[in-house]
């Protein structure tokens, strides 16, 4: 066996290791400013939202809520934080639903006649900074060399800089899973959307979310069920939540 068929085969965990000089030790959680402004009314406006634009009910039943991920958003939003995602089509996805939610803000006429009424409300959503992990000059190299995904790849070679970002994953679950194992070794975003869908692996790597780590604030679509414009949707929601209330 040659030297660089030995390396495709480590693990994720070596790959990690590998690319650190150190290990990085975990900072304790303050849970308490999350509890603060966690707010069930906002999570059924997500878990309507995301139903709505799938147009299947089981959103209602399957969408996880993990660590009071609203109010790590509306942190994350706050502190302008940077959006990582995992495809070109999740990047654009959440571009296009931003441009289409602003575009029928500027044409809609105000319903219901009260100030108070949010759907009264025309707000212009703002383009955050987004950055694709798969697209990294760098990602297809470490893809081929270790034998994974780009996705994955550009998300192992950013690791650092996700750190108090925006995670979205609509579609690579292998990314997902690489983000997971980076934030058991104290690289932890603000939140993690996990949406991938499909009947392979994807369940497997969304249910990781769920159960480690502990201390990692998620959204995440349970079993085979997901995909990048659930994802969008997610995540602009979130983004209406946090401008609504500014």
């Amino acid at each position: 066996m040659t030297g660089e068929e030995k390396d495709i085969e480590i693990s994720i965990s070596e790959i990690y290791d590998r690319l650190r000089p150190a290990p990085v030790p975990k900072k304790e959680h303050k849970t308490e400013e999350f509890e603060e402004i966690s707010d069930d009314v906002n999570e059924n406006r997500i878990r309507r939202a995301c139903t709505g634009v799938s147009g299947d009910i089981d959103y209602k039943r399957f969408l996880i809520f993990k660590m009071h991920p609203i109010a790590a958003a509306l942190k994350a939003f706050k502190n302008k934080s940077v959006i990582y995602t995992d495809t070109p089509l999740m990047k654009n996805a959440i571009l296009e639903r931003i441009s289409e939610e602003n575009e029928k803000a500027r044409i809609d006429k105000p319903r219901g006649g009260f100030a108070s009424d949010i759907s009264a409300q025309k707000i212009i959503l703002p383009v955050p900074k987004i950055i694709c992990a798969a697209e990294h000059p760098k990602a297809e190299e470490f893809a081929k060399k270790y034998n994974v995904s780009k996705s994955m790849a550009g998300f192992m070679i950013l690791k650092d800089e996700i750190r108090g970002s925006i995670v979205v994953i609509g579609k690579d679950d292998p990314a997902l899973l690489g983000v997971c194992r980076m934030a058991e070794r104290g690289i932890l975003p603000y939140l993690v959307l996990g949406f991938p869908a499909g009947i392979n692996t994807q369940p497997t790597s969304k249910k990781y979310l769920v159960e480690t780590p502990d201390n990692l604030p998620a959204i995440i679509m349970e079993q085979t069920k997901g995909g990048i414009e659930s994802a969008a949707t997610c995540f602009v929601e979130l983004l209406k939540i946090y401008e609504e209330g500014v």
